[in-house]
């Protein structure tokens, strides 16, 4: 990928996205994500639920946060080529109150696996494909 000229390699990008995910869902601290996403991106979940905006991901993930106790992340490149990228995510955690946006299963734990494939244009995220799953005990 070229940015004025210079080589910007798309595994330093996911390794900054892999950062920037992990600052916002264990801080709160959207800041250097937004810097890496396009004010418009689309995030496309399973079941055609899309999500459009920087605003609306930064919504997402301020509202889940205080929603989960003992949460662990494992992001991690997978693989990437010109402008797209491919991540994995496993994470784990207790729900332990409601969201306005969708029902959790309070007091319930959770783990799951999801794939994100990440499209870039001019060295910001502008589509990403989520696919995955779920386990609650």
């Amino acid at each position: 990928m070229v940015k004025g000229g210079s080589f910007i390699d798309i595994k330093e990008f996911a390794e900054k996205l892999i950062k920037a995910t992990s600052e916002a869902m264990e801080n709160g601290n959207v800041d250097a994500l937004e810097k890496l996403e396009d004010p418009q991106v689309i995030y496309h979940f399973p079941g055609g639920q899309d999500r459009l905006g920087h605003e609306a991901h930064k919504r997402d993930i301020l509202i889940l946060r205080p929603a989960i106790s003992n949460m662990k992340l494992d992001m991690r490149y997978l693989a990437g080529d010109g402008n797209v990228f491919a991540l994995s995510l496993s994470s784990s955690g207790r729900y332990v109150s409601e969201i306005p946006t969708r029902p959790l299963p309070v007091g319930k734990n959770f783990s799951n696996d999801y794939i994100f494939i990440y499209r870039l244009n001019k060295n910001r995220i502008v589509e990403v494909w989520i696919n995955g799953s779920e386990i609650i005990t």
